[in-house]
């Protein structure tokens, strides 16, 4: 794992990777607390022009690092072949990979 910025990057990937952050205190709502941030980061690039998005996977509705990372690369052909912003919305239930 490489440290950069205060994130640990693990299981790098072309398109997209995990970043795990842990925070020096705890983020609290009335659902409860965060000490870590496990964040999916998709990244694209067309010749000079790069994007890069990121995305926290939704436990209370079930999603996990892995299956945010299983749903992108699923797309991952349509993507290469120039798929579209809003064909990627029909391609992709509702959650962290697509949004």
């Amino acid at each position: 794992m490489a440290e950069a910025s205060g994130f640990t990057q693990a299981a790098p990937a072309d398109v997209a990777r995990r970043l795990q952050n842990r925070s020096a205190a705890a983020f609290v709502i009335s659902r409860g607390a965060k000490v870590e941030a496990r964040v999916v980061v998709a990244e694209i690039a067309d010749g000079p022009h790069r994007g890069r998005g990121e995305a926290v996977p939704y436990t209370r509705y079930g999603e996990t690092v892995q299956s945010v990372l299983a749903q992108i690369e699923s797309v991952r052909p349509q993507i290469e072949a120039g798929l579209t912003r809003e064909a990627l919305q029909g391609l992709l239930p509702a959650g962290a990979a697509r949004n």
